[in-house]
């Protein structure tokens, strides 16, 4: 279960990190402080996966770039969505996304 979890931390991580870099036409001194201080984090973080998971993201993040417009807008929005949820809504949409991934494993 917690390799699951990990999963879904480093897809919402992605997910959070092709949005911060959407928004990354901004310079550093665009940003508050607060935006300072959670690109550094998130920077950090990533600096201490790793190699393969820094690749592995490196790679999605590729991957993301590489979509349409249209299809990158849908992720965002499903994104904010999911920032939305409560504990619980969150909690049952990460046990739906495993089934589903299940399912599809099993094919």
């Amino acid at each position: 279960m917690r390799g699951k979890q990990q999963i879904v931390v480093l897809a919402l991580l992605l997910a959070s990190a092709s949005l911060a870099v959407a928004q990354w036409a901004r310079s550093w001194n665009d940003l508050n402080q607060e935006e300072q201080e959670q690109a550094l984090r998130n920077y950090q973080h990533y600096q201490q996966l790793p190699e393969h998971k820094q690749r592995a993201l490196t790679e999605r993040y590729n991957r993301y770039q590489a979509m349409p417009q249209e299809e990158r807008n849908r992720l965002q929005q499903n994104y904010e969505r999911f920032r939305g949820f409560d504990a619980n809504q969150r909690h049952e949409f990460t046990q739906k996304y495993h089934n589903w991934k299940q399912r599809g494993r099993a094919r």
